[in-house]
């Protein structure tokens, strides 16, 4: 049956078949009527977070072939070469008196694979952070690298980023890694499917961590040109859901000590954080910047998940944000179900007042969060005539720009702008008077703050650089030089964090200023070029 990217519910009869099920129980018409024994349905957390292998498989196995059968007759080449050159090849080569004695090779050549693992750990696990901005699962992994080497689905899970990324910052070797990300994505969907069979596996850390992982991967991939394999036929959304689906299962009681209280953060966050990745990466084929509100989707608000299991949760300023984030969306989703006012039936009336009073209340609740960060989060904020002039060449917008503690801090201010922009919106789109007028000030306002957080990022590259290049030049406060840590940090994160509030501010472009917009146009195609952004143009 053609895969739609909706989990089929048709038994397995009918998909080898290519046949439509009608899915009767306990069997279905059509095994019925060709005298077939029905196998069944695949429910629950089987269908939610189903095997995507299939269809890989085959095309991994055919590239595995090629590979293999170009590596052969590349050693028989070599071979031929070695045997007609007669002794100098055999410096190379092992030498020994005897079976007892000890070989020593002339050199010792470390697989693609330890480099791949060594690259991402150091520079996106264990590279510098605030701790107070601590509310993904990555920074969760030291826990559990004394399971790597008896968990097969975490450790192919953490491989298949580790490759990614690996090859999106070593060009020379993209198509090798391209290689290995389609066979070990492979093997890590298949070995999900097998552990979700196990009860006693789906409420183990490891693998919730594993669907984390791998959700990680498949909302971000999309935007990596430089390792990109074809995920198009999955739901985007299918390991957020199998995610959420853990830890309902668990539930509250399932979730009490430490790293399963941080890792049920981790979810509730990319709960929250897929729909702007979603609705940015929607954009890319579809830009209809007035059209932003239709993209709203809800957040799954049950118990289980949204519950405190215990009193002492590891919350910080930035997992605070989540709870406001919950709320934002499940509004703007409802909105966008009943339409604005003005294209809404005058029975509708209580509802807009409703969601325009809702509206109000978490526009209070995000000004309210920006007065209660820790003091050393305030942005210092440089004026224009003191910002090197290759970093003004490069890209700033306005006479100012800002200077975080950390990049994990600015990245935490840009996420609550994303979310302030898209309430205000709302705010906007249901006042008349001038109200409207304040709220879309407002929206400039942390337009130009988002603006102003670029030079901080990316400083004055303007071309494709290695992750710790130290000849980037970066703003700094006057007097004082910067970080050595900012370098790893900032070339690491800072494009793909500026990546989902840039098209954000393409999103609500009906309340832009003509410069914002111009702005955030030449920065989105400056990401593009130096993080190999598809489509980014």
């Amino acid at each position: 049956m053609p895969h739609t990217g909706k989990p089929s519910g048709a038994c397995q009869i009918c998909k080898q078949r290519h046949v439509k099920c009608d899915e009767r129980r306990p069997a279905c018409l059509n095994c019925v009527k060709t005298k077939r024994v029905c196998p069944g349905y695949i429910e629950g957390l089987d269908l939610v977070l189903r095997d995507q292998n299939q269809i890989a498989k085959a095309g991994a196995e055919r590239r595995h072939k090629a590979h293999a059968k170009k590596k052969n007759q590349t050693h028989l080449n070599g071979s031929s070469s070695a045997s007609s050159s007669g002794s100098s090849s055999r410096s190379d080569t092992p030498t020994s008196s005897s079976d007892d004695e000890l070989v020593i090779y002339s050199s010792i050549a470390e697989s693609r694979d330890s480099y791949a693992h060594a690259f991402f750990v150091s520079a996106y696990v264990l590279g510098p952070r605030d701790t107070r901005t601590d509310h993904g699962f990555l920074e969760l992994l030291p826990y559990l690298f004394d399971k790597l080497p008896f968990d097969p689905v975490l450790s192919s899970s953490l491989a298949v980023l580790c490759h990614c990324y690996f090859g999106a910052w070593h060009p020379p070797i993209r198509n090798a890694e391209n290689f290995e990300v389609r066979q070990t994505y492979s093997k890590a969907l298949s070995g999900l499917r097998h552990a979700l069979k196990d009860p006693r596996h789906c409420v183990t850390d490891e693998l919730l961590m594993s669907v984390c992982l791998l959700n990680f991967f498949e909302v971000r991939q999309p935007i990596l040109s430089r390792c990109s394999i074809n995920i198009s036929r999955s739901r985007g959304d299918q390991h957020v859901d199998g995610a959420t689906a853990l830890v309902k299962q668990r539930g509250s009681k399932g979730m009490t000590s430490d790293l399963s209280k941080r890792l049920l953060i981790a979810v509730r966050h990319d709960m929250v954080r897929f729909l702007s990745v979603a609705s940015s990466h929607r954009v890319l084929t579809n830009f209809q910047i007035d059209k932003a509100l239709a993209h709203s989707m809800p957040v799954d608000d049950a118990p289980e998940i949204w519950d405190d299991p215990s009193e002492d949760m590891p919350y910080n300023p930035a997992t605070s944000l989540d709870f406001i984030g919950r709320d934002t969306a499940n509004l703007l989703a409802r909105a966008a179900e009943h339409g604005l006012p003005s294209n809404a039936d005058f029975s509708d009336h209580e509802m807009h007042t409703g969601i325009f009073l809702e509206a109000k209340a978490l526009d209070a609740r995000y000004a309210q969060w920006a007065e209660q960060v820790p003091t050393e989060w305030l942005p210092f904020s440089v004026p224009r005539g003191l910002i090197p002039p290759e970093i003004i060449d490069a890209g700033v917008n306005g006479d100012y720009c800002h200077i975080y503690s950390h990049t994990s801090v600015c990245s935490t201010w840009n996420t609550w702008r994303v979310q302030y922009i898209r309430i205000l919106s709302l705010v906007a789109d249901y006042e008349e008077t001038e109200a409207k007028y304040d709220a879309v000030l407002h929206i400039q306002r942390l337009a130009d703050d988002i603006h102003a957080s670029v030079p901080f990022m990316l400083g004055n590259k303007v071309k494709p650089s290695w992750m710790h290049s130290m000849n980037i030049v970066y703003p700094s406060i006057p007097g004082h030089s910067v970080p050595a840590s900012h370098y790893q940090s900032a070339a690491a994160y800072g494009g793909h964090t500026l990546w989902v509030p840039m098209r954000t501010i393409l999103d609500f472009g009906r309340y832009m200023r003509g410069d914002q917009m111009l702005f955030t146009i030449q920065q989105v195609q400056r990401i593009g070029r130096l993080y190999g952004v598809r489509n980014s143009q």
